[in-house]
């Protein structure tokens, strides 16, 4: 298995995180409609981000669910995704402004999401926060004021306590503002939230679209998602051909950011057997038992299917097949992989 070092893994997985949200919400309206993908991205991110709340809490180790404590969560979460902002105290609260968000950057970048820039900010992001902050504490009153994906310059939150607190706010913003993070920092909010975020995906669209749907849906967001990771890797890596070997390499660098551990077994100049010996997907859903039922058919049905027309597009002369999974009973999950 190649060796990748903690910036190759938060490379990988910080550039796919993005990638892998945006990738779920245009294949559900394409499979779908926008209102069911709209509703189902906003009950993602509801349950992610009370799931980044506790890992942070921990992470950081902060014991109550104080105002400050907000905000230190809330800036340590958008210093990490890429969030411009500046954190202001006042008399009666503190506010922040954004002027930068790489969701909304994201689709501004894409002509085709420009019309849904004010229907994301206006049906999503704004009733988002606003049960966020409810559920951590009551007592914590937020106003927006500016949103930029409605034509504003900055968009701007402004917290406070229902009933001001009898010392007053604290004017010492540096004791709750964490902008300065280490690359370590980094890699453990990626590493531990990104298959988090696609697991999510998964539950709420069987919610709305049933199992047969979603399977569908995962396996065409993993067709994409594996292209553009191709080609960020290749680019990383400065691969030159698209021969047997540079896809191996290719193979190997991303599961190995990905978590899957796996041996590399070199049968000869035309074939090369990937045995993956621990999966981290299969390892999330054996943890939880609504899920253990559906590995079988996300082994059979979606894991293979979604590299073959990857792999085409890298070389059409190399086929891949799959001789056992470890979500069918085997001990590794065997890929083959050799020219025609």
């Amino acid at each position: 298995m190649s060796n990748v070092s903690s910036e190759d893994k938060l490379f990988l997985l910080e550039r796919s995180f993005f990638t892998l949200d945006g990738l779920w919400m245009i294949k559900l309206e394409e499979e779908s409609n926008w209102e069911i993908a709209l509703k189902i991205d906003l009950n993602v991110w509801k349950e992610l981000l009370k799931i980044i709340i506790r890992r942070l809490k921990k992470y950081l180790d902060l014991h109550d669910n104080c105002l400050e404590n907000l905000l230190k969560i809330l800036t340590f979460r958008w210093s990490v995704e890429g969030w411009q902002f500046e954190l202001l105290a006042q008399d009666e609260g503190y506010r922040i402004e954004i002027k930068k968000c790489p969701y909304k950057s994201a689709m501004d970048r894409n002509p085709n999401r420009h019309d849904r820039i004010a229907l994301i900010c206006r049906d999503m992001c704004i009733p988002f926060y606003k049960q966020i902050v409810h559920n951590f504490n009551p007592l914590i009153n937020l106003k927006r004021g500016k949103y930029m994906g409605l034509g504003d310059d900055t968009c701007s939150f402004t917290f406070s306590y229902h009933n001001m607190p009898l010392q007053g706010y604290s004017q010492d913003i540096e004791e709750f503002s964490i902008s300065n993070l280490s690359n370590g920092d980094k890699l453990f909010y990626f590493e531990r939230n990104f298959r988090t975020l696609d697991g999510l995906w998964v539950v709420e669209t069987e919610k709305e679209l049933g199992w047969e749907n979603t399977l569908q849906v995962d396996t065409l967001v993993w067709q994409d998602l594996y292209k553009i990771m191709f080609r960020r890797v290749i680019k990383r890596l400065k691969i030159q051909k698209n021969s047997l070997n540079s896809l191996v390499e290719i193979l190997s660098f991303i599961w190995n950011c990905e978590g899957n551990f796996h041996e590399i077994q070199v049968i000869n100049e035309a074939q090369v057997i990937l045995k993956i010996m621990e999966c981290p997907y299969i390892d999330s859903m054996e943890r939880n038992p609504e899920r253990r039922k559906y590995i079988p058919s996300i082994c059979e049905n979606m894991c293979s299917n979604y590299l073959t027309p990857v792999i085409s597009d890298f070389n059409p002369r190399i086929n891949i097949s799959k001789r056992s999974s470890i979500g069918m009973g085997a001990a590794s999950c065997d890929f083959i992989l050799q020219y025609s």
